[in-house]
């Protein structure tokens, strides 16, 4: 009976184990980064996102929605129209995605509090929020992450 319940045991750790690989690795499949583009135009400022997408996955493509842009966590604007229905494809880099210029905003000072998301179709934007301009840091669980697939790829270590 010991050596059933042990097998059993084991057997569940296993599948639990592969579960949190999986879902790790779905985790972070995708990197977002993206600087400012801005200008004057007809005397008015305007400013809108460059995204790099990085797809790390190599099976999994990605079907981007829309952009989420706060201000000390109030929303500020939702670009909908930019990003919405782009396919993200396995192992790919997009580094020519432009979002529309954003609304009510003054200058550069007001880029720096503004925090950007991009949503999936699934909405899902757990890890999806963009690292640039006035969003240097990064919390300590999202980086021990990211450390830690980079360290894992490097191994060479098939987890998909």
């Amino acid at each position: 009976m010991t050596n059933v319940l042990g097998g059993i045991g084991a057997g569940v750790i296993l599948i639990f184990g592969y579960m949190i690989v999986q879902w790790f690795l779905t985790a972070t499949d995708l990197i977002i980064s993206y600087n400012w583009k801005f200008g004057i135009a007809d005397g008015k400022f305007w400013a809108s996102p460059h995204f790099d997408i990085r797809n790390r996955s190599r099976s999994k493509s990605y079907r981007l929605a829309n952009i989420a842009y706060r201000v000390g966590g109030q929303v500020h604007w939702f670009d909908n129209k930019s990003l919405w229905g782009k396919v993200v494809e396995p192992g790919s880099i997009y580094n020519d995605l432009v979002g529309q210029p954003i609304e009510r905003v003054g200058g550069l000072a007001d880029l720096e509090h503004m925090e950007v998301t991009v949503k999936l179709q699934t909405g899902r934007s757990f890890w999806l929020r963009g690292v640039g301009p006035g969003q240097e840091g990064k919390s300590k669980l999202r980086q021990w992450a990211f450390m830690l697939r980079n360290r894992l790829e490097k191994m060479m270590v098939p987890m998909e």
